[in-house]
């Protein structure tokens, strides 16, 4: 059992920086049929058909230059997260005539694996997993949809032991698989796990450098200001608590240097496009 000292749920979120959220999220539901779940004043939650992780479409602040969201290492094909894809052909045929940049597809024992980049510069990785890997589903009908959820987010870890206890114990993650040059955890009962990948040092700066600051992806709690002072109370560097659109948010910092965000659990409402 984990032994975190604070409690999350799961991961809500994963955050894609882009110049417009109107318009960004206008292309991801063309493209992808996902729905919008919440409107916010810089940001636009999208749902993934019926997947937890919502996809948080992010406008940059108008004091810094877009940076979009890219490799954290485009030599090891290492995404910030990827998305659960059930055709074992990744559709990287029909991407492509809809004039969508993706990448030639690797195949290993447990997957087909593929980045794709949207209009804004983003890059996010497509995964199908096969029947024997431990984080297969079946799809849900005989026509399943392009993207059916997040499947993992990405870290860039250099000392892969001490960032697997780091995360346990103060963060309270489970770690389910662990192949040598990374591992896999979950978070609580949540559907997306965290995959950590060993990098040597420049490689793990370079990453870090490429992110300029920015959280990647969100660790939900049931209350923010017991996870604030169970953390604060652990010695986990903390920012401000802050509200914005509704959300109750702050940001953490792993010993490694990779930003986190942590909000609080909300009501989310679908409303329509």
């Amino acid at each position: 059992m984990p032994s975190g000292g604070a409690s999350f749920v799961c991961i809500d979120r994963v955050i894609l920086p882009v110049p417009d959220a109107k318009a960004a999220a206008e292309w991801y539901i063309n493209e992808f049929e996902f729905r919008i779940g919440r409107r916010g004043s810089k940001e636009i939650d999208l749902r993934i058909q019926d997947g937890e992780t919502l996809l948080t479409l992010t406008e940059h602040s108008g004091n810094q230059r877009y940076q979009p969201l890219i490799h954290l290492d485009a030599s090891g094909h290492v995404p910030c997260f990827n998305f659960y894809c059930h055709w074992d052909d990744l559709h990287s045929g029909w991407l492509r005539s809809r004039n969508i940049s993706v990448t030639s597809t690797m195949q290993t024992d447990h997957m087909n694996v593929c980045e794709m980049i949207d209009p804004y510069g983003n890059v996010t990785g497509i995964c199908h997993e096969k029947s024997n890997s431990l984080f297969y589903t079946p799809a849900p009908g005989p026509v399943p949809p392009m993207f059916h959820r997040i499947l993992a987010v990405f870290l860039p870890i250099i000392d892969l032991e001490s960032s697997i206890r780091w995360y346990v114990d103060m963060l309270g993650f489970e770690l389910v698989n662990h192949w040598g040059q990374g591992a896999d955890l979950k978070i609580g009962r949540g559907e997306t796990i965290v995959t950590m990948i060993v990098m040597d040092e420049e490689l793990h700066r370079q990453a870090l450098l490429r992110l300029n600051g920015q959280a990647y992806y969100s660790l939900q709690t049931p209350s923010i200001h017991d996870a604030y002072r169970q953390l604060s109370q652990l010695g986990v560097p903390a920012g401000s608590c802050r509200e914005q659109d509704g959300v109750n948010r702050f940001h953490i910092c792993s010993p490694e240097g990779l930003i986190i965000r942590i909000s609080e659990k909300e009501l989310i409402q679908i409303v329509s496009t």
